[in-house]
């Protein structure tokens, strides 16, 4: 929380070492993802997903979804500086599914679901699809303001401010400014000090509005609050965006002292950053080397195991070869009325085997007398139990579209099992049409000639794949 992140990383090893010492998972677990959030903060994102992985792994045993959330949360995070925009929407849609597993208050399962929309918002206006991110930063917009605002005033603040900068990028200057005002007034009706972010976008819509001074008013007074509040990070964006203010005002001086300041400050960053993260890396590179030395002496025991196996087994074939070859002479006194046998059993064999076939004829009709049912109720159950009783199907179809959704492979055992497109909408409640767009769709996707017969098509398919 003091974004040291060298000594958490320092605390979360030895708990690491501690949790491993005592097999104790759930230390095992929150060390790992401790130690890959703060290796995200510090832009070294590769052995931060490594670590992430680890205590994903670790969790299955504990299935904590509070833990599983923030690791999907610090992930998306992750994927989100890569810019890899769309795998941070996935993996946030992911976390908001786990959110209703979590046991905690609902007012914290709202925090988490907050979160999940800002993050969701901010890549989607990363992307460039601003209705996307208008519609996540509402969402979280009318949870917040139904919130208690003593625990949520910093979101709700950035929120508003969000808001602001959506409406000034999208050319709504009124808007932007309403959303605006409504952030720093709240701010200062609580006693909210840190505004820089609010300021920053409110320097961004003068300037859309071509009113320099002013902007540079609201540049300023983020400065100063981000100086005061030693958030250095946010700084050299505060300088460049002042540099290019007097850039605009003619003012050749500032202009260039604040992009120097712009720059000195990031390369500080840097290499405070660079600093951090070798020193980090070379502790972590340590512990996977000693991970690597117990997986090398493991490996080393397994293959002795398995080659004292195979030398058992080869003593054991060579005794056996042994013992048959003394009994071959009398094996073959036998054979004659071993044949006798072998007939009488083959006999047998054949009769079992006819009335293990009338069986089976009898259990596929059930099966398929169950799985007709199940589909003219509707009910849930029907894809599962239709998998089952046709897995080859299944497999087929698959082979041919591996991306076939569920839905889909749902409507084509509907076709398999004879249904037509009417009985197909009166049983599933759907209309004629969506029914009729539906096969349509199937029909491009599995490449099926608009005037072959479906039911015909999905016997052959089976045959061709049998």
């Amino acid at each position: 929380m003091e974004f040291n992140l060298q000594a958490s990383i320092g605390y979360a090893k030895k708990a690491l070492d501690l949790s491993k010492k005592k097999n104790y998972s759930r230390g095992i677990a929150i060390s790992n993802f401790r130690i890959g959030q703060c290796l995200a903060e510090l832009n070294t994102y590769k052995q931060g997903l490594e670590y992430l992985d680890k205590a994903e792994e670790e969790n299955t045993k504990l299935q904590d979804q509070a833990l599983n959330f923030e690791i999907r949360r610090v992930r998306s995070r992750i994927y989100g500086n890569f810019k890899l925009y769309g795998n941070a929407i996935t993996e946030n849609r992911k976390a908001l599914m786990i959110i209703p597993l979590i046991k905690k208050r609902e007012e914290e399962k709202d925090f988490a679901r907050i979160l999940a929309y800002e993050n969701i918002a901010t890549a989607y206006t990363f992307m460039n699809k601003l209705d996307s991110a208008y519609y996540y930063l509402n969402k979280s917009r009318i949870m917040l303001e139904k919130s208690d605002l003593k625990k949520f005033l910093p979101n709700l603040i950035n929120n508003y401010t969000e808001l602001g900068d959506y409406y000034t990028i999208a050319k709504q200057p009124d808007k932007a400014t309403h959303f605006l005002r409504k952030a720093v007034s709240l701010a200062q009706k609580n006693q909210y000090p840190y505004l820089s972010f609010t300021f920053k976008k409110y320097g961004d819509l003068m300037l859309y509005q071509k009113n320099n001074d002013s902007a540079l008013i609201y540049y300023k007074k983020a400065q100063d609050i981000s100086e005061e509040t030693r958030l250095r990070s946010e700084l050299p964006a505060i300088y460049q965006k002042i540099s290019h203010t007097y850039f605009l005002l003619g003012n050749k001086t500032f202009e260039e002292k604040y992009k120097l300041r712009a720059l000195e400050l990031q390369d500080s960053l840097n290499t405070e950053v660079i600093s951090a993260s070798n020193l980090v890396i070379n502790t972590i590179l340590s512990d996977q080397k000693e991970e690597l030395v117990q997986k090398n002496k493991k490996r080393q025991s397994y293959l002795l195991l398995i080659s004292a196996v195979i030398l058992l087994l080869l003593l054991g074939l060579w005794l056996l070869f042994i013992r048959k070859t003394k009994n071959l002479n009398h094996i073959k006194k036998i054979s004659s009325e071993k044949e006798q046998m072998l007939i009488q059993q083959k006999e047998e064999i054949t009769l079992r085997y006819e009335e293990d076939t009338k069986n089976l004829e009898q259990r596929v009709n059930e099966s398929f007398d169950e799985v007709v049912q199940l589909a003219k109720n509707n009910s849930p159950e029907f894809f599962t139990r239709f998998r089952e009783v046709y897995p080859e199907v299944i497999a087929a179809l698959l082979a041919i579209d591996p991306k076939l959704r569920v839905s889909e492979l749902s409507l084509c055992a509907y076709f398999f099992l004879g249904f037509r497109t009417k009985d197909i909408s009166i049983y599933t409640f759907k209309s004629l049409s969506t029914i009729r767009n539906r096969r349509q769709n199937l029909r491009k996707k599995l490449e099926i000639l608009p005037d072959e017969d479906l039911e015909l098509w999905f016997k052959k398919l089976v045959n061709k794949n049998n």
